[in-house]
């Protein structure tokens, strides 16, 4: 502990250039490490290294250690090296006004439509014949999260819903955020004054990180809004609590068999029901824009 006490603020002053380079490298260290730890675990349990898709339970165990070394450490470790408070440069001291919270949460649920539209809009992407390879390996990755993901919320019971629950929105959500909003976007900022430049440079990073490159568009808005929620309210536990609603929404809508089959829950929009449900998340969306309105407007308060 006082060595630790000791490296506090020891970069401060430093230039922006070196606590992006520092964040990298803290991220290659902490996905590194923790992929070690993953598959000691793995092996420690299973006596062996095998096909981690026939083990559910265990891969959520993986992706948890993985979200804490790979986000969560590396702005931790940013926040403590480079300020002398780093509970103010992740911006966590404050807490979250109960009306705040519920505000964001009727917002996530009535932006929902319109980002299952720009969901698919961006599954139409085609590129050019000669990026022909690019395009395959940009499927194989939106194949492979695809499965990734349905093997997560594999299993019934409450006891694997709320694993879910907790994984994929609770930790998912503070491990991102903390990362994304809390030390990627106040390292940009450093770079410009321009509050729009800094969010919306973030949000491309935090949407192109996931390398999910058909959902490139949903998400790189749904960082932007996390990133406009952090800038108004100064409170990383906003954003934090938006990203664990929009993927709690996604765990609820997955876990349940007719939710699940329900195409104006998933998205997945037939032809036929396009333009009803395209009217749907426009009335949605001017809801949205009010509710944020009022946001702002108790955030400012």
């Amino acid at each position: 502990m006082p060595v630790l006490m000791m490296l506090k603020g020891i970069y401060v002053g430093k230039p922006a250039s070196f606590q992006m380079l520092f964040l990298l490298l803290s991220l290659l260290f902490g996905a590194s490490l923790s992929s070690l730890i993953g598959m000691g675990i793995f092996i420690l349990v299973h006596g062996t290294y095998s096909n981690l898709m026939m083990y559910p339970d265990m891969m959520r165990w993986m992706q948890l250690i993985s979200a804490v070394g790979t986000f969560l450490f590396p702005a931790l470790t940013v926040a403590w090296l480079c300020s002398r408070d780093p509970a103010a440069y992740l911006c966590i001291k404050r807490t979250a006004d109960i009306k705040i919270l519920l505000l964001v949460l009727a917002g996530m649920f009535l932006m929902s439509p319109a980002i299952a539209l720009t969901t698919l809009l961006n599954k139409q992407m085609v590129l050019p014949s000669f990026m022909a390879p690019i395009e395959n390996w940009m499927q194989n990755q939106e194949a492979l999260a695809e499965q990734l993901t349905n093997t997560l919320l594999a299993g019934d019971g409450l006891l694997t819903f709320l694993s879910n629950l907790f994984v994929i929105a609770l930790m998912a959500g503070i491990t991102e955020e903390f990362l994304f909003r809390g030390a990627l976007q106040r390292i940009i900022g450093q770079w410009t004054s321009n509050h729009h430049l800094v969010i919306w440079s973030a949000a491309i990073l935090f949407s192109a990180f996931h390398l999910q490159f058909y959902g490139f568009l949903p998400r790189m808005l749904l960082g932007a809004y996390f990133g406009y929620l952090l800038y108004w309210g100064r409170n990383i536990w906003i954003p934090v609590f938006a990203h664990f609603a929009n993927n709690a929404f996604a765990v609820i809508g997955m876990s349940d068999a007719n939710l699940k089959e329900n195409e104006f829950i998933t998205g997945d929009i037939s032809n036929e029901n396009l333009l009803p449900y395209s009217a749907l998340a426009a009335v949605t969306l001017v809801l949205f824009f009010i509710c944020t309105a009022q946001i702002r407007k108790q955030l400012k308060q």
